[in-house]
């Protein structure tokens, strides 16, 4: 069932739309009006949703990539990943998922909270925000 985006999930988005940003310029205003009036489904568990747009996507997977910021969380001592998916259009890139992933594989317990609270990662190496390596075990910045 589609709905409208979470006041905490629209929250997140939108900071890793702006730790995202220094990357991708020319698409965080897109990006920013999609999520405005944007809805999302939960595909297979409840935080990984995908959203919608109106454009055209151009093939598969391949036209994909994921954010180059990640961002990681800590929910009871466990690591948690938060990452978006886009897809290349003809307009450029489109959101087309976002995800919050326990690593340990259960459910969420506690939802992140944008912020300062959480570590900022790119190809698994701190770039910025708390250091949270010695539970996420990526390498420090």
């Amino acid at each position: 069932m589609r709905r409208t985006l979470k006041p905490q999930e629209r929250q997140l988005l939108e900071f890793l739309i702006s730790v995202n940003a220094p990357l991708y310029r020319t698409d965080v205003a897109r990006w920013m009006e999609q999520i405005r009036t944007c809805t999302v489904r939960e595909v297979n568990v409840q935080y990984c949703l995908s959203i919608s747009h109106d454009e055209k996507s151009y093939g598969g997977w391949e036209n994909s990539k994921t954010l180059a910021h990640e961002l990681i969380a800590v929910d009871e001592g466990v690591p948690v990943l938060i990452y978006a998916i886009v897809h290349n259009t003809q307009a450029g890139f489109v959101l087309h998922s976002f995800n919050i992933d326990r690593l340990d594989g259960e459910p969420l317990v506690n939802y992140p909270e944008a912020g300062d609270g959480l570590m900022i990662v790119e190809r698994n190496k701190r770039v910025g925000g708390a250091d949270l390596c010695h539970l996420y075990g990526g390498s420090g910045s």
